[in-house]
């Protein structure tokens, strides 16, 4: 039960980011609890929060939530959270206590400057991205596929594994489902327990220990293996006979040199 605590706490993390809204929600549900408690419908308001963070963070019900509808999606449970509705009640009782027309007036002035200060476009550069391809995957995935693909027609090979990272094996079978993965995406699918090894060890982006992914990559049959691998740590993964066919972006490219032959 412990690590379904220690789970929902860092779903909790991830899900706000580097946000602030979880402390606007935290200020104003207090600010409520201490002054307008008396009201019912602040009452009804807190009592639904506290009973969806409560669902949240209560280790049993978190497992039962995960079970049902999986780990990965454990974050969708915030979205019953009234983030948006209790921020904005604290803020209204807030400025109901005034009793002067022109501070409400000012305040809400101000708030609404905040807002259309702090707030970013949705379309923006950092945001979106164009594709060329029409399956609408990332550009650099879609070279890495064809480089593969042409490499492996060239060599007459029909069933050829492929290895890696998180990036990736979401969007490779999405290119060409022709691709053959050693893994999804979080792991799944993962077809041998050298591959499984594999996957761990790609997870932790540093350090990483290169000789053992290409051990384990070898011993798991894997025909091409696409890492980011700095320049001096390459021998480490060609000593157990991965020669680089290409290199797209911050990735280079392995085939195993065994099936090149």
């Amino acid at each position: 039960m412990k690590a379904y605590f220690k789970w929902s706490i860092y779903i909790w993390q991830l899900f706000w980011g580097s946000g602030y809204h979880q402390y606007l929600l935290l200020i104003a549900a207090a600010y409520l609890f201490l002054f307008h408690r008396k009201k019912r419908s602040v009452r009804q308001v807190l009592a639904y929060t506290l009973c969806v963070l409560l669902i949240f963070f209560f280790p049993l019900t978190a497992k039962v939530i995960v079970f049902c509808i999986g780990g990965n999606v454990y974050w969708r449970v915030l979205w019953l959270l009234p983030t948006v509705p209790v921020i904005a009640l604290a803020a209204t009782e807030f400025l109901r206590s005034l009793h002067s027309r022109t501070a409400q007036a000012a305040l809400l002035l101000v708030c609404c400057a905040v807002i259309a200060v702090s707030g970013r476009d949705m379309i923006s550069d950092n945001n979106y991205t164009k594709a060329s391809n029409i399956q609408k995957v990332p550009d650099d995935v879609a070279q890495i596929c064809d480089r593969i693909t042409a490499e492996a027609e060239a060599d007459g090979l029909e069933n050829y594994r492929v290895v890696g990272d998180e990036y990736l094996a979401s969007y490779l079978r999405v290119y060409d489902p022709s691709v053959q993965q050693a893994y999804g995406r979080w792991g799944r699918g993962v077809v041998n327990n050298s591959c499984r090894h594999v996957y761990h060890l790609m997870k932790n982006e540093e350090p990483r220990n290169y000789r053992r992914i290409a051990r384990f990559a070898k011993k798991g049959k894997c025909d091409f293996l696409v890492i980011s691998v700095p320049e001096e740590k390459t021998q480490k993964i060609e000593r157990f006979g991965y020669v680089e066919i290409g290199q797209v972006g911050t990735y280079r490219i392995y085939q195993l040199e065994s099936v090149q032959e």
